[in-house]
């Protein structure tokens, strides 16, 4: 599951956005964005204990997931946007694709890195079993839906009302327009519960948490050979 036939529009939004994602981004998680993703490095840290040696950033962006891997690391990036590829300088490769189709070996990589892009997977469940092919660890951030309704509707208020205007504070209209968009990817999600089950199937020893009323969850976790 995933964006189907509008993961065109998701595209299209990360092309435009990318000179403004990251101010953007910090201002519409309310300085969140970064703790979020160290604190998903950290909990791998915590479960594997020694810094890898190969990363894969999937759906890297500029690469500030990959920021947080300490020591020295090879990391290619991976990001189906050209544009947001080129502003990446922490990778020492960069490949354009998709992650159900990643054109590595299985198992060269130590650990896959997915920050705030596995919402934009066409095929959630393939994404995940890909991770699981080419990595031995996964640390994902990802958009998500919360189980709780009262949550979901405070959620969805949000993306649609409030975070386009916050994102027009640092960026212009017509960029800040694009996270409008953000309300159709966080519809478009499985309740965490059901994205947590998915992840199971090809993980062991996850843990998994919710953020932001359960917008956002991070899971950590040992692929399955």
């Amino acid at each position: 599951m995933g964006l189907g036939s509008s993961w065109r529009v998701v595209y299209e939004s990360y092309r435009k956005i990318v000179e403004f994602y990251e101010r953007a981004n910090l201002l519409v998680t309310f300085g969140n964005v970064d703790r979020w993703r160290r604190e998903a490095i950290n909990l791998f840290y915590q479960l594997d204990g020694k810094n890898p040696l190969r990363v894969l950033d999937a759906g890297a962006g500029p690469g500030n997931m990959a920021r947080h891997i300490r020591g020295q690391k090879y990391v290619v990036a991976l990001d189906a946007t050209v544009e947001m590829l080129r502003v990446n300088d922490v990778a020492d490769d960069k490949v354009v694709g998709l992650f159900e189709y990643m054109p590595f070996r299985s198992r060269c990589f130590d650990v896959v890195l997915a920050g705030y892009s596995l919402h934009a997977a066409v095929d959630f469940e393939k994404a995940v079993a890909e991770f699981s092919r080419v990595a031995e660890y996964q640390v994902v951030v990802s958009i998500g839906k919360p189980d709780n309704i009262i949550a979901r509707g405070l959620l969805y208020f949000y993306t649609k009302y409030i975070l386009p205007r916050l994102a027009c504070i640092v960026a212009p209209r017509g960029v800040c327009d694009e996270y409008g968009k953000i309300f159709a990817i966080v519809k478009s999600q499985m309740p965490n519960s059901a994205t947590k089950r998915i992840i199971e199937k090809y993980t062991a020893g996850l843990v998994f948490k919710t953020r932001g009323l359960g917008g956002v969850y991070i899971y950590v976790a040992k692929s399955k050979r």
